[in-house]
């Protein structure tokens, strides 16, 4: 994994607001296998081989409070939105952590993504294939 192309890719697919498959299949292309967020700080670490990179966190960011609830139906209502444009990935983040989720974690091999609350509570999604060329 090279750790300079994986940050180029994580600020270009903010920049030009990248549908989420589109991200995924970038990093996976730059030797990403799998990375995890802690939704409460914000803090995404990228694996890859032996390297792991931590994506700095932006100067806004604050701590998120994580719901003591794990709430299904109110993480899959913010996937939803998400994946409709409806809101950005700040409020997403904002509205999994009230769902419950302290953290996801993304397996490139699998592309699937496993969302965990407090109490081991898990709920996992499968990342379509992207339609853009990268």
């Amino acid at each position: 994994m090279n750790s300079k192309i994986v940050q180029e890719i994580a600020e270009r697919g903010k920049r030009e607001q990248w549908p989420y498959p589109r991200i995924f299949d970038a990093l996976k292309n730059a030797g990403v296998e799998s990375y995890a967020v802690e939704v409460s700080n914000r803090r995404i670490v990228h694996h890859g081989g032996d390297v792991e990179w931590v994506e700095p966190s932006p100067p806004e960011a604050v701590t998120l409070p994580i719901a003591d609830r794990f709430d299904e139906d109110a993480l899959k209502l913010a996937l939803r939105r998400v994946q409709e444009k409806k809101t950005d990935y700040i409020e997403f983040l904002r509205e999994i952590a009230d769902a419950g989720i302290r953290s996801y974690r993304v397996d490139m091999k699998t592309r699937t993504v496993t969302y965990a609350g407090r109490a081991g509570e898990e709920h996992v999604e499968n990342v379509p294939r992207s339609i853009a060329a990268i």
